[in-house]
């Protein structure tokens, strides 16, 4: 009795195909490393080729860029030193006045009060007159700084001058005859007898007279610096 013919298995122990012919071996692999064609590298999928390494991108912090930094006001330096002084002369002007009104002239000697708003409110005047018109000038405000000083020695002297002038006049009023006519001015004490008047205000100066002097050019500054950052 005759057996089906079969055809014989291949070498290797490959399975036959349909239709009665032998499964291709798979290719040999090549050696490439990893990335190369023949021989995907890790993490990419089969039969599509590796992709080169991305260059790493700069990362910032919180993932933006850092700002740019702030542009500096621009201004008109000599504008800003015009408009400096002539606040300067206002606020000594307004600060003589504000002194001469908070003193009591009735007494012997007349009493005095200090105040240190006064001289922050002069010094912050010019420092927004320097940045207004300076802009972002460091060195306007070490102008603005020094005139605010001065704003605040000037209006202490030309208000210890108007104390003087009401001191006499209460005195002259109480002597009558004529004695009224005798009183100097203001402007007279200041200008004509600046020397009496600066001993004068020497001996009545202490320490918290110097201190609140000092706060007119810090307020200069902080307000220049301030406006000019805006």
């Amino acid at each position: 009795m005759s057996q089906n013919w079969q055809q014989p298995q291949q070498p290797g122990g490959y399975p036959q195909q349909p239709g009665g012919y032998p499964q291709q071996p798979a290719p040999p692999q090549q050696a490439g490393g990893y990335g190369s064609p023949q021989q995907p590298g890790y993490g990419y999928p089969q039969g599509q080729p590796a992709q080169p390494p991305q260059a790493p991108q700069p990362q910032y912090g919180g993932g933006f860029p850092p700002p740019a930094p702030p542009a500096g006001r621009p201004g008109n330096p000599l504008l800003a030193v015009g408009a400096a002084i002539v606040a300067t002369l206002v606020g000594a002007f307004l600060y003589a006045f504000l002194l001469s009104a908070m003193a009591d002239t009735d007494k012997t000697p007349p009493e005095v009060t200090q105040f240190a708003y006064a001289g922050v409110v002069v010094g912050a005047l010019i420092g927004l007159a320097v940045a207004k018109l300076g802009g972002r000038n460091t060195g306007l405000w070490v102008v603005g700084a020094v005139l605010a000083l001065a704003a605040v020695f000037l209006g202490e002297l030309y208000g210890y001058a108007m104390i003087l002038h009401d001191v006499m006049s209460n005195y002259a009023d109480k002597l009558g005859g004529g004695a009224s006519g005798q009183v100097l001015s203001s402007n007279e004490i200041f200008f004509d007898h600046f020397s009496d008047l600066w001993k004068s205000w020497k001996e009545d100066s202490d320490a918290l007279t110097y201190i609140f002097m000092a706060l007119a050019p810090v307020a200069a500054v902080s307000t220049a610096y301030r406006i000019s950052n805006r």
